[in-house]
């Protein structure tokens, strides 16, 4: 496959040399704007970038190529260009819901979240017909943050009802219902999820969670087990089960999994003051 792209990128290179007086060639702006994608897969994010450029230059009004560049400068934290990128994308297409939910995205790191929630929020009110979950998971992250749990818990419900397979939505809404000690109502909602998702790769997390906010810790530890078995790097499930051991006082169990965390993890600060805790215990 790498012998392939170079050689596709060889050629598209020798083809996009020449007059800088392009005329509009929408095949060629194709053909450049898959490549860019295909490089992206492999990480190889400058020169998907100049692909983009070309795909752009090729034909000026490929209103994915501009967002997807802006995606891929996202992704490199170049947040500026990524904003007028996106921004550009809604000049020639108004009504791009996605170009929308990026650029609150870019808010939203940039720490303006209110801003973020308008365009996440525009985005939605835009077309009645089109899947609204992501904007709407988004706006109840911001919510669930700031600690506003009962409209965090809104969102996640009205996002899961958009997109009622989605197994993060639910387990969103099931960890939120949690924070507002609504652990009975978490319980039902994990347990739905495992319908969905048997694998259960955060459930298992979450369902360990609720059961050691029950203070049911044999049952949490099962399930954080099991979150292990999933997702070995899973570094947050050996701290809560280091956590448990601590306060059962099987120091040397404690001791064992929050060496495991720090294996992952070790520039974790509270893995270190965990780690210091059980010591001198």
């Amino acid at each position: 496959m790498k012998c392939y792209l170079y050689l596709v990128f060889t050629l598209l290179t020798l083809s996009s040399c020449g007059s800088e007086n392009t005329k509009v060639d929408t095949f060629q702006s194709k053909t450049h704007y898959d490549l860019a994608l295909e490089l992206a897969k492999y990480s190889l994010y400058e020169n998907a970038l100049e692909e983009f450029d070309l795909a752009i230059k090729f034909d000026p009004g490929n209103i994915i190529a501009y967002r997807k560049k802006g995606v891929v400068l996202f992704g490199l934290k170049q947040y500026d260009e990524a904003e007028n990128l996106f921004a550009k994308t809604i000049s020639l297409d108004p009504e791009n819901v996605q170009a929308y939910i990026n650029l609150g995205m870019v808010k939203y790191i940039t720490g303006d979240k209110d801003g973020a929630i308008k365009l996440w929020q525009k985005s939605i009110d835009m077309k009645s017909d089109d899947n609204d979950s992501k904007a709407l998971n988004n706006i109840a992250n911001v919510y669930k943050e700031e600690k506003n749990y009962d409209k965090a818990i809104r969102q996640y419900r009205l996002a899961s009802n958009k997109d009622p397979m989605n197994p993060m939505y639910i387990n969103n809404l099931a960890d939120t219902l949690r924070l507002n000690g609504q652990l009975d109502e978490a319980l039902r909602v994990l347990n739905d999820s495992l319908k969905l998702d048997s694998s259960g790769m955060g459930t298992y997390f979450n369902l360990g969670m609720v059961y050691k906010d029950l203070k049911e810790n044999t049952k949490a530890l099962d399930f954080f087990k099991k979150s292990i078995q999933v997702n070995a790097p899973l570094t947050e499930a050996y701290y809560q089960t280091a956590l448990i051991h601590l306060k059962l006082k099987n120091r040397e169990e404690a001791l064992k999994f929050i060496n495991k965390a720090l294996e992952y993890s070790p520039n974790n600060l509270n893995y270190q003051e965990s780690r210091d805790t059980i010591l001198n215990s």
